[in-house]
């Protein structure tokens, strides 16, 4: 299974269970940027409920906010976050930290 179908499998398991729990809508969704090495920044908007993971290229997987490190140096990043209301599903790609 190639990485890119890999991905949207993950995406599609488990974004459906997430949309049907949320109730509101979001004021703005989640930025990423750069973070240390190895690491990314997810800054979730104030009074804001997210939950988000990582998976770079070498299928490293994180999860949480703010700051999130153990990615593999300079790779590519897909972040996939979870809100409690709507738009409910982000996603968005960024380079770890080298």
């Amino acid at each position: 299974m190639n990485k890119i179908a890999l991905r949207t499998a993950i995406a599609s398991a488990v974004i459906a269970p997430v949309m049907l729990v949320g109730a509101g809508t979001a004021t703005a969704a989640p930025t990423l940027s750069t973070g240390v090495t190895g690491g990314i920044v997810v800054n979730v908007p104030s009074g804001e409920s997210w939950n988000c993971f990582g998976l770079d290229s070498n299928f490293g997987l994180k999860a949480g906010v703010g700051p999130i490190g153990g990615f593999t140096k300079g790779s590519n990043v897909t972040v996939f976050c979870f809100g409690t209301s709507a738009p409910f599903f982000f996603t968005g790609s960024v380079r770890a930290g080298t």
